[in-house]
């Protein structure tokens, strides 16, 4: 009888563990990075008109991506709004002509606040 309790036990725990680290994995791949709007082109950071944010660090963050995903920030991006985008992958950290560092991530959401 105490083989059943103890087996069950196990498996019980075993299911624990692999819930939290497959919860971990969902956390990890749901980075995401917000920041104030605004034009990366027309600030100088990049070549040609992109959204780009600017977080509470001042780190700023050039987005790439679907052209569908990021329409409607494109078309909000000169209008200082909060911005929360979803990241997909590593960022690219890069220097502008000036030399200041600045990220340029891929994303695949982005959700205009205000």
């Amino acid at each position: 009888m105490h083989l059943v309790k103890r087996f069950a036990l196990c498996l019980a725990a075993g299911l624990v563990l692999t819930l939290a680290a497959h919860q971990a994995k969902a956390d990890d791949a749901a980075t995401t990075v917000t920041g104030k709007s605004s034009c990366g082109g027309c600030s100088g950071v990049v070549k040609g008109c992109c959204v780009m944010l600017t977080d509470t660090d001042g780190g700023r963050w050039i987005l790439r991506g679907d052209s569908d995903v990021l329409k409607a920030a494109f078309a909000a991006r000169h209008s200082g709004k909060t911005m929360t985008a979803t990241i997909d992958g590593a960022a690219a950290v890069k220097k502008d002509s000036d030399g200041k560092e600045y990220k340029e991530v891929k994303v695949t959401a982005v959700t205009i606040g205000s």
